[in-house]
């Protein structure tokens, strides 16, 4: 969600750069940074390397964490250290707002027009879905639903609540269409078009693509990830 927020915020603010933004992961041995001069959002679970990156540019830190006192320790070690802290998503509050509260809470603080809050409900509601439904890093229980060999875990797994009712190519085809997917696959902008996708390690979304990697689970098991094309 920062990512598109923040494109959309360079749509609104910034037209000029909006095509240059670019969302992109790093992992703990990629950390060779795009030119700084570029509006750029970066996903990592490796914070200790952001130490000069962080300091020096300015950059604002979103914190994921799965309590309010978890993600409050780490904004104020961030501050402490100097850093400049943007929201803070936890579990906790999220389960508490709901989405509305949560999507509100980006617009407001990504300075959106209120017209953009429909649209970004609408998308991600659908991202949501295909995250948790389809592709690389979907739910463990749907998953384990999908081929009970995937299944690592100590405790006993169960059917996932929705996945199985959902017409996932209908879902994908539906985000596809939503007016923020347009919005950013139109840009023409490579930086971006990873987050039109279940998560930043899926192949693009062209109407099958869902079904087609449920199938590969469904058939394949634990080779799904390395075996699908």
């Amino acid at each position: 969600m920062v990512c598109v927020c923040f494109f959309l915020h360079m749509k609104v603010h910034k037209p000029t750069l909006a095509n240059s933004t670019m969302c992109y992961f790093k992992g703990e041995n990629n950390y060779n940074y795009p030119s700084l001069n570029l509006p750029q959002v970066m996903k990592t679970h490796d914070v200790k390397h952001l130490s000069d990156f962080g300091a020096k540019s300015g950059t604002g830190i979103f914190i994921t964490a799965r309590t309010k006192e978890q993600g409050q320790k780490m904004a104020d070690n961030l501050t402490e250290s100097g850093r400049i802290v943007g929201l803070i998503q936890d579990l906790e509050t999220l389960s508490e707002i709901k989405v509305d509260g949560f999507l509100d809470m980006y617009a407001d603080f990504f300075d959106l027009p209120s017209h953009y809050l429909p649209m970004l409900h609408e998308h991600y509601i659908l991202w949501e879905k295909l995250r948790i439904c389809c592709g690389r890093q979907m739910s463990k229980y749907w998953r384990y639903e999908l081929n009970a060999s995937t299944w690592t875990e100590a405790l006993d797994p169960h059917p996932h609540p929705f996945c199985g009712s959902l017409d996932i190519d209908a879902v994908e085809k539906a985000f596809m269409n939503t007016t923020i997917f347009k919005m950013i696959e139109g840009s023409n902008n490579g930086g971006m078009e990873r987050i039109l996708r279940p998560s930043l390690k899926d192949d693009a979304l062209d109407g099958g693509y869902c079904s087609r990697y449920n199938k590969a689970v469904r058939t394949k098991g634990k080779l799904a990830k390395k075996a699908f094309v």
